[in-house]
């Protein structure tokens, strides 16, 4: 049980993990990112309770969220399922991912890391390192819904190009083709805009009769959005695919399931997992057997709705395949299944890029209205209390723990009726020195005490009162000293400056109050005079489990 393990690792221990000792992997990088952390990559929330990402590798940061996920929010139960964004069949990257891995999950125990592939050459190479990992290629993540074939739509063009306009996408290739469309989009980096206007200005001289289908603003090309982008597909026959290696590639499943055929030259990373040769050719990589294989693709003049539906056939089971490991982890972290039938992925496709920290701010309020639903709080309620959903969360599932919880609150705030609403059929009562919180929060709740005390103690004393016990006892009521307490929250009194009355005496109090079996949580643990007192007072021994959020909640098991 989690409680029993004792975590020690998320203030003054937060160094970075490096990913691997091999330079060689920055070659890799573009140059405006090289010497950095990587902070970006694709996420995709699977479950917010327990906390469960589907994310991606970008460039050498083989344990895309799972890093910052645990800087942020510390060694938490919570599921990762990692997938390649780049080909990674190499000895050297499958030997870094298995000590990125061994690595994190000695620092974060409670993090379940499960690894998906592309191929299955990249699921046998981590195994031969150690790592256990799935054949499972994730493009299933397209989504049906926004690519489609579009009845009624004028095919145009002999073939279409959905790719970055780099060397490596071979755009030359495609250059005996009569009529060719083109989609593309520029990442932010000045080397990737300079590689737009070369490659782009080449292809145009090359071949003046081809289109760039999106709207060039600065010279450089205006992102479409996925149903933009499905409706240029159906004005082709074709899609291709031209580059020698590259990840997976959302555009093969987007081609297939808007009903395009694929003309692809051989390749390595996976974007041939859902091929068939009924309609996809896979030929040399010269431009007249591409383009001989676009024509004997037309001259077979095969039904768009044929291709899709044959495509969501080879997809299905896959898609199946992950719902049954995810709902594995969620049980693995102590939660209930929750996916079964339909895929309930289908609004957005695929795996959406962003920066990490987006991306767990995005997290956060979402799991927020969660709680807000949950437990009928008023909307936004959650972004106006100090503590963080899934620090609010690791105190829930103790008290939910309690059958008829006692639940004692040291200091009153926003999040009080959520306390109450949490405990409910429990006893729940709030300490509180300030008259006009304590009334304003009386007011708000249906069954629970507040209390107002007095502490006469100064935030900037601690460490005079730190061995000084007899200076920290304090008169309470009747109804609070007169029992023991399931859980313990010590979130007040105020503590930020040095005249405030600071969080010692309730630390005290807290320690002789608890009941057997009971919790302690204390919040702003990263403060000094927090972090001495509980650790004094409530026994470092007894730290059983550390949350980092918008601050540090430690809870102490007694």
């Amino acid at each position: 049980m989690w409680l029993s393990r004792l975590i020690r690792n998320a203030v003054g221990h937060r160094k970075t993990i490096n990913t691997s000792n091999d330079l060689s992997f920055e070659s890799e990088r573009l140059p405006e990112l090289r010497g950095k952390p990587i902070k970006f990559g694709p996420i995709r929330v699977l479950s917010f309770v327990p906390p469960i990402f589907l994310s991606g590798i970008p460039y050498d940061e083989f344990l895309g969220i799972a890093r910052s996920f645990g800087r942020r929010y510390g060694d938490v139960k919570a599921g990762f399922v990692i997938f390649p964004t780049w080909s990674i069949e190499t000895p050297k990257k499958a030997k870094a991912i298995r000590q990125s891995f061994l690595e994190h999950t000695k620092r974060y125990p409670q993090h379940a890391i499960r690894y998906i592939c592309n191929t299955p050459g990249e699921a046998q190479l981590l195994e031969e390192f150690g790592q256990p990992a799935t054949f499972l290629n994730h493009k299933f993540t397209v989504s049906e819904r926004v690519f489609r074939p579009l009845p009624g739509a004028n095919v145009e063009f002999d073939a279409i190009y959905n790719a970055r306009f780099v060397s490596g996408k071979r755009h030359e290739l495609a250059a005996e083709i009569e009529k060719v469309a083109y989609i593309a989009y520029c990442e932010p980096q000045e080397s990737r805009r300079q590689d737009f206007k070369r490659l782009w200005s080449e292809t145009k001289a090359r071949c003046p009769a081809h289109e760039l289908l999106n709207e060039l603003a600065g010279d450089l090309p205006v992102g479409l959005s996925h149903p933009n982008v499905n409706a240029a597909l159906a004005r082709a026959s074709t899609g291709l695919l031209l580059s020698e290696v590259e990840g997976a590639s959302y555009a093969a499943v987007e081609y297939m399931l808007a009903g395009l055929s694929i003309v692809s030259t051989p390749s390595t990373g996976g974007r041939d997992a859902y091929f068939d040769p009924e309609y996809c050719i896979v030929c040399e990589a010269n431009p007249r057997t591409v383009r001989d294989a676009v024509a004997a693709l037309g001259s077979r003049n095969i039904p768009k709705s044929y291709i899709r539906d044959k495509t969501l056939k080879k997809i299905e089971p896959e898609r199946q395949r992950f719902l049954a490991m995810v709902d594995s982890l969620i049980e693995e972290l102590g939660g209930q299944p929750q996916f079964s039938g339909a895929w309930p992925f289908g609004e957005i496709s695929g795996v959406p890029w962003g920066s990490f920290k987006k991306h767990l701010a995005d997290f956060d309020q979402s799991a927020g209205k969660m709680l807000e639903k949950e437990f009928g709080l008023k909307e936004g309620a959650c972004a106006d209390i100090q503590l963080s959903p899934i620090e609010i969360r690791t105190i829930i599932n103790e008290i939910q723990r309690k059958p008829n919880c006692s639940l004692l609150v040291f200091g009153c705030g926003n999040d009080s009726l959520l306390w109450e609403k949490v405990n409910a059929g429990g006893t729940t009562v709030f300490v509180e020195d300030n008259p006009e919180w304590a009334a304003k929060t009386l007011a708000k709740l249906n069954s629970s005490g507040v209390h107002v005390v007095k502490y006469n103690s100064r935030q900037a004393d601690w460490r005079d009162w730190l061995d000084r016990p007899s200076r920290l006892r304090m008169d309470l009521p009747a109804e609070v000293q007169s029992r023991r307490w399931d859980i313990i929250l010590v979130d007040g009194p105020a503590g930020d400056t040095g005249e405030r009355p600071g969080r010692m005496k309730s630390i005290y109090a807290a320690s002789g109050l608890v009941a057997g079996g009971g919790l302690v949580f204390v919040h702003d643990c990263d403060r000094p005079a927090e972090d001495a007192f509980a650790s004094r007072y409530l026994g470092a021994h007894r730290l059983a489990v550390e949350v980092s959020g918008r601050a540090l909640l430690r809870g102490y098991a007694f």
